[in-house]
């Protein structure tokens, strides 16, 4: 927990989950609100009874409770003031579970929280734990805590004499709250601590993982829209069964008018009704990614709807999936307890629509209600008539959404354009005239409304361009509003586009150019969502996404590329959240708009043609099937290319030529099964790279996957510039390795830039087939001074140890100052590395494929060093290690014996036989054992 009741932009995290606008708050740079508290429930305890409360937390995380424990890792961190961070979960907390035994009455810390609980208003639900309500009563107060306990801690100067007063109303007010007393259980604390888990979830119902995460009073409106939304279901009767009654409601209009923040606000306002029985399933806007996920959501209703229990859920696969339908139709009818099933999102196409058909025919029980939206009238008939033996007709069910009113849509408006400002009640008669000017600006008409709607995405778009209009005064955005001549072409529903696009008319060419890759490339190739390598610790797709763009705009410092997405944050073009890249659909289409605009730069960027090549930026071909765009046979036209990517392209041939592409900046090839050679083709191509960088000399970044058939990489000769190298094989098709045997051994002391190389593969497509060539490179490569991260592996199979095994030793005398991930498969011969201390920055060194490995030296003097792994089938010994080094957790990079292990993940490994593994503890790596 933070120590401070306000954060940063950089750390607020805020919800995903508001992505139509319908919020009233405004970007974090003008509203600084206090994040979500990290725990709902705070475990007030004494130290005798910790392993109860042990217990009790393990049950409430295992349905999906956030209890705040001072034993778990992420409830107190380190390094951050203890006091403050107990203070702030127990001020902040939905419940306070105060577990009442007499060492909690004569303990100082939970009585402080006590105290802290009653004056920040938390709700309390005492657990008379070994200790019966009575002795909570005036008399024993007065007769025995007060004077026996509490004054003790006031004469030692740990509290003040006017706290006991405090304490004494605080221990009142626990008396009078109802709660559970252990004497009822005959002594049975299994039957208790689950009927606690069952009476606190009631207190706090669980949380839903799509649910909204925020109070209800961060969205405008909340109450009154959830009120008429709940209004508006129709009574759906079944034929012949007058009793089976359900509840539906279909909302439609136009995109950002908050179908989906409503949708979800309606879960949560429904959980009070049906409990833990609410379901929100989302569908994918895009027809192309229509079934991605579909298998998560359909587990994610067997759990709420159906009760699987999670070996069940575990079972089911994309070739089960019908098995999954099947479970859920036995859940339910196994249950037979009414639900809340809401289904967003539902598309106009055909994957869309089939899969909210299957949800709504999985045969819910009686009392049910079901919830569906979708953009148009004609979608949710579509979706609602195929509901079997309903009485009614399915125009019966759908509805326009509910739209804000004025005052709604005027605060919205405000807290965008003016946070600091007094509320709209109290605006003088000319500002409000302003704002209503404004305001009025944002209401669009849509078919099946019988007047205008206020739109809550252009409200925030608009209130977040007059933020920064005449120097936030109010005058500023009357002259404006003049001197755009009013800023909608019409009321109609498709003239959003001139408020979503003010914004993104302020910016600079190369934040245009990332704000349409976080709209349009983010969802369509998965390249940028391979984290690094060398990244062991866990890292969010956002970290990931900020360190791809860097590279592809070459913003040479990755606060700077950070920035700029925060940028397009504040400006609400992108979704607030510290975690992930997420765009409005609207948004989105707004992107889709500015890229057929032929000849500007979002036309040369995303160049939608196969005509006029030369201008082309950047060519993303899936398969023959481009994000955007066409395929196209060959690139010799495409001069200004600047990033190229090709996945899945069988038809490019045996060699991909790339003499013409002198401006390209990122290439990325995978799984063309043909390719056989990457070349260029010029003048000098032996030793290119040594003249003023090469003839591709702005190549920066180069990742090549699972290409089966690669034997050879002569292009890299003209890479003198290059900063980021990976070519991986594949783990799964093994032939034999062949050697580029008419291309010599690259010398890398050209390549200065290089800060990190990974080359994983079943063939020596450098060259690097003999033992003192591998030795001579690898001495090259660890001294280029500006290496971070460094992998080599070359699989080798049917390996039989002979007189050869470990004779010869590598001598470090020259790295690199900065190499941080060291990560090496050395040929059997190599049976020692010397001069390992000279790597003072090295955090994580994987020696596990070095199977030759006779000794290492004392690892001791590396004082950074934390992940380590080994082979131990030669190793005489194991070198002295420092306090903090660990075996390399799961995740950092794939098994070099998996093939013969079936491990997904590296781990330290023991003993003389391959296949013998133990986990990553320390104590493994530091006795020996298994």
């Amino acid at each position: 927990m933070a120590s401070s009741s306000r954060r940063s932009i950089r750390d607020d995290p805020v919800s995903t989950s508001l992505e139509d606008g319908m919020e009233s708050l405004g970007p974090e740079r003008r509203r600084e609100p206090e994040p979500e508290p990290k725990h709902d429930i705070f475990l007030s305890h004494s130290g005798n009874e910790k392993p109860f409360v042990e217990q009790l937390d393990h049950d409430l995380r295992a349905v999906h409770q956030r209890p705040f424990f001072d034993q778990d890792s992420d409830s107190l961190v380190k390094g951050e003031e203890l006091h403050a961070q107990i203070l702030e979960a127990a001020r902040r907390c939905r419940v306070a579970v105060v577990v009442v035994s007499e060492g909690f009455l004569t303990s100082l810390w939970p009585m402080l929280e006590l105290s802290w609980f009653v004056k920040y208003g938390v709700p309390l639900f005492p657990l008379f734990f070994k200790l019966p309500p009575d002795d909570l009563d005036e008399s024993n107060v007065e007769t025995k805590w007060k004077p026996k306990y509490w004054r003790k801690l006031v004469d030692k100067g740990e509290v003040k004499e006017e706290v006991l007063e405090t304490w004494s109303k605080a221990v009142e007010k626990l008396r009078n709250s109802i709660g559970v007393d252990y004497a009822h259980y005959v002594n049975s604390e299994l039957k208790y601590r689950k009927d606690v888990v069952g009476e606190i979830c009631k207190l706090w119902p669980r949380r839903m993982k799509y649910a909204i995460d925020v109070p209800k009073d961060k969205i405008q409106g909340y109450e009154r829209l959830c009120k008429v939304a709940s209004s508006m279901f129709t009574e759906g009767k079944v034929v012949g069964r007058d009793e089976e009654i359900h509840w539906y409601l279909g909302l439609y209009g136009m995109g950002g008018v908050g179908k989906t923040t409503l949708c979800k606000a309606m879960c949560n306002y429904s959980q009070g009704e049906f409990g833990d029985r609410v379901c929100y399933v989302e569908l994918p806007s895009e027809q192309g990614i229509a079934r991605k996920d579909r298998l998560a959501r359909l587990k994610h209703a067997l759990e709420r709807l159906g009760g699987c229990n999670r070996s069940v859920i575990d079972s089911i696969s994309e070739e089960r999936i019908q098995q999954g339908w099947d479970d859920l139709e036995d859940g339910i009818i196994r249950n037979q307890l009414p639900v809340f099933l809401a289904i967003d999102n539902v598309g106009d196409f055909e994957d869309s629509r089939d899969e909210a058909r299957r949800y709504l025919k999985v045969g819910l029980p009686p009392g049910s209600k079901v919830l569906v939206t979708a953009r148009s009238q004609e979608v949710l008939k579509s979706v609602l008539q195929t509901i079997p033996n309903l009485v009614r007709d399915a125009t019966d069910y759908y509805k326009p959404i509910p739209r804000l009113e004025w005052l709604e849509a005027a605060t919205l408006f405000l807290s965008y354009a003016a946070p600091k400002r007094l509320p709209v009640s109290l605006l003088r008669a000319e500002e409000r005239e302003i704002v209503k000017m404004c305001v009025s600006e944002c209401r669009f008409d849509d078919i099946g409304y019988p007047s205008s709607q206020y739109h809550p995405l252009v409200l925030r778009a608009l209130g977040t361009y007059f933020h920064d209009v005449g120097s936030g005064s109010m005058l500023g955005w009357k002259k404006a509003l003049k001197n755009r001549n009013k800023l909608q072409l019409s009321r109609e529903a498709g003239n959003v586009n001139a408020i979503l696009g003010l914004n993104y008319d302020s910016l600079p060419d190369i934040e245009k150019l990332v704000f349409l890759d976080c709209a349009l490339y983010t969802s369509g190739s998965q390249e940028w969502q391979w984290r690094p390598w060398w990244e062991h610790e866990e890292v969010n797709h956002m970290t990931i996404w900020v360190s791809w763009i860097s590279k592809v705009h070459a913003v040479s410092d990755f606060e700077d590329a950070k920035w700029m997405v925060e940028k397009l944050q504040r400006l609400s073009l992108v979704e607030d959240s510290s975690s992930v890249v997420s765009v409005h659909d609207l948004y989105k289409e707004f992107a889709r708009v500015l890229v057929k605009k032929e000849g500007s730069k979002e036309w040369q960027w995303w160049m939608s043609q196969v005509s006029n090549a030369k201008h082309l930026k950047r060519l993303v071909l899936d398969k023959d099937k481009p994000i955007i765009g066409r395929a196209m046979g060959r690139f010799v036209d495409c001069r200004s290319l600047v990033f190229l990517e090709l996945v899945g392209c069988d038809d490019i041939g045996p060699d991909l030529e790339l003499g013409n592409l002198r401006s390209l900046r990122v290439l990325h090839v995978a799984w063309c099964w043909n390719l056989k050679r990457i070349v260029c083709s010029c003048i000098n191509r032996r030793h290119c790279y040594e003249r003023a960088g090469g003839c591709l000399s702005e190549l920066t970044t180069v990742k090549l996957r699972m290409l089966n058939s690669l034997e050879a990489v002569p292009f890299l000769r003209h890479c003198g510039n290059l900063q980021h190298l990976e070519i991986h094989g594949s783990d799964y098709y093994f032939s034999p390795g062949s050697v580029a045997t008419d291309e010599e051994p690259m010398d890398f002391r050209y390549f200065k830039a290089l800060r990190t190389i990974s080359i994983r593969c079943d063939r020596d497509i450098l060259g690097l087939a003999k033992c003192d060539a591998f030795i001579r490179w690898l001495l090259t490569v660890l001294q280029l001074e500006n290496l971070t991260a460094f992998e080599y592996e070359r699989y080798k199979f049917d390996i039989e140890e002979d007189d050869e095994t470990g004779v010869y030793t590598i001598n470090l005398v020259q790295v690199s100052r900065k190499l941080s991930v060291l990560s090496l498969c050395l040929p059997i011969e190599i049976g020692e590395v010397k001069g390992l201390h000279l790597l003072s920055e090295l955090t994580t060194l994987n020696l596990s494929g070095c199977r030759g490995l006779r000794r290492l030296p004392d690892l001791r003097c590396l004082p950074k060093l934390k992940w380590l792994c080994v082979t131990l089938s030669n190793l005489k010994a194991l070198p002295p290690l420092g306090p903090e080094v660990r075996g390399i957790p799961k995740g950092f990079t794939r098994n070099h014996w998996n093939y013969l292990g079936g491990h997904e993940c590296l781990q330290p490994y023991c003993g003389q036989t391959i296949k013998r593994y133990c986990d990553t503890s320390t104590e493994c790596l530091r006795k020996w054992e298994c």
